[in-house]
């Protein structure tokens, strides 16, 4: 009867985790490749630190080469992905309670046409649904990165550096106003120009290179060790 009841009890708990990974919404075939992958994936572990976002985060890769000596960190970052996909996705993540949660995006919504305050409040809701779901998960907040159009033009971006620190200042201020830590990316990846990523971080005019991803795992050591 014992053995009985523990393998009900697995069968349930089981269940749980396969109905807590639904995700019904539809984004680019990349997007539900990647979920499906989470799924298949299954839980996180005990205690995990995530990077949740968008492309920057995916190409990041295995965030544990910069922190050997840190609880393990799962990449949740999909390319392409928005606040909407990310609010969609997020019952693949919060019902495991990781211990941290580093967040970034935005800059996806500002390349679909999307105004400043439009990205800003799919952002905050991202960050509403996470604080109100796993209160004791720290959350940080990352700013969006910077562009270099010397380097490569992002034709749906293209001109829209002043969106990005726009955004950014309004993000710092909400963190501010609620006591949440933001994490500026966006000026160490400058380089001698004002708004420009420094053509060494910059391998397209938007994405990283490793260079660039050394600085990012720089400025976040000390909130992955804390």
């Amino acid at each position: 009867m014992k053995k009985k009841l523990l393998f009900c009890l697995f069968l349930f708990v089981a269940t749980l985790s396969i109905q807590a990974q639904n995700v019904t919404y539809r984004g680019s075939k990349h997007y539900n490749i990647k979920v499906n992958q989470f799924k298949q994936e299954g839980s996180l572990p005990d205690n995990a630190i995530v990077m949740l976002g968008d492309s920057h985060s995916e190409y990041g890769k295995d965030w544990n080469r910069f922190f050997p000596n840190a609880r393990r960190i799962i990449n949740r970052g999909i390319i392409g992905d928005d606040s909407r996909g990310i609010s969609n996705r997020l019952n693949q993540i919060l019902p495991y309670k990781p211990s941290k949660i580093f967040f970034e995006c935005g800059t996806n919504d500002l390349s679909h046409g999307w105004t400043v305050e439009r990205t800003f409040q799919g952002v905050i809701n991202v960050i509403e649904s996470i604080r109100k779901t796993c209160p004791q998960t720290k959350l940080y907040v990352q700013s969006l990165l910077p562009l270099n159009e010397k380097v490569g033009v992002w034709k749906l971006l293209k001109g829209k550096d002043d969106m990005i620190i726009q955004l950014n200042e309004k993000l710092k201020n909400y963190c501010s106003a609620n006591k949440l830590v933001f994490i500026d990316l966006y000026t160490p990846l400058l380089g001698a120009n004002a708004n420009e990523m420094h053509p060494d971080y910059c391998r397209d005019g938007l994405h990283l290179t490793n260079k660039g991803y050394e600085v990012w795992a720089n400025i976040i050591r000390s909130y992955i060790n804390e």
